[in-house]
């Protein structure tokens, strides 16, 4: 509440929601974790998908982005 650093201890899948939690506060997708060819993969089917296709046409124009922050080397 006041900025103050807090240690929260998990396991199995509450250590998992924890870290994708934290990852978004520091700008991380799960795409930006997986290997180079398989993030190309995922952007093509992002990319394909019906959904991107409707916001596009409604004139929305989705844009996938590289996030800003340092990804601390994995796998950019």
């Amino acid at each position: 509440m006041y900025g103050e650093p807090i240690t929260v201890e998990g396991t199995e899948l509450l250590a998992r929601a924890l870290q994708h939690e934290s990852d978004h506060l520091d700008g991380i997708l799960f795409i930006d974790k997986l290997s180079k060819s398989d993030r190309k993969s995922a952007m093509k089917e992002i990319r394909e998908s019906d959904w991107f296709g409707v916001a596009s046409a409604s004139g929305l124009n989705p844009q996938v982005k590289v996030s800003p922050h340092s990804t601390f080397g994995r796998n950019l």
